[in-house]
């Protein structure tokens, strides 16, 4: 029997989906799984999960939660930091050859370059749903927007 192929999702708050689209896609894509040849890995924020064990099973997911200090609109970026650096190390620690991990907006562009560098070690791809232009929003203020824009431009790069 062939291995099954590992996707790690980043990005998401959580399951079960309540809180925005990008949860609602993750929710649909684990519920309505139809190959037996993928195995999901869904980071979700643990002040928002609704179970508090560190990996527990949702549908056909295993679900990671990561704990992020309520730092105001940076803590999304560090959420993403952090289920990146968990993902780089289950991938380590398991020798995981051939994984994608789907990053869901662009918030951590000026660290991805870090991290492409050790996930291509082992052959692990890199794909992004930027969202649109997080940058463009009114409910972020300036440096926020600025830090966006940035991101979302060194994210493309980087994959290359």
């Amino acid at each position: 029997m062939t291995e099954k192929r590992k996707v790690f999702i980043i990005g998401s708050k959580g399951t079960p989906a309540k809180y925005g689209g990008f949860e609602t896609f993750v929710d649909n894509l684990v519920s309505r799984q139809n190959s037996s040849q993928i195995k999901y890995f869904i980071a979700c924020r643990r002040d928002l999960s609704d179970n508090k064990a560190d990996l527990y099973d949702y549908k056909k997911a295993t679900c990671f939660n990561v704990d992020v200090p309520n730092i105001g609109p940076a803590k999304a970026i560090l959420y993403d930091l952090r289920a990146l650096s968990w993902t780089l190390d289950y991938i380590q620690k398991n020798n995981i050859r051939g994984a994608i991990v789907y990053i869901l907006a662009c918030r951590v562009g000026p660290f991805l370059k870090h991290y492409s560098k050790q996930l291509k070690l082992y052959d692990t791809q890199i794909f992004v749903n930027p969202d649109g232009h997080e940058w463009m929003r009114a409910k972020w203020g300036f440096f926020v927007r600025k830090y966006w824009k940035l991101s979302e431009r060194l994210m493309i790069p980087r994959l290359q």
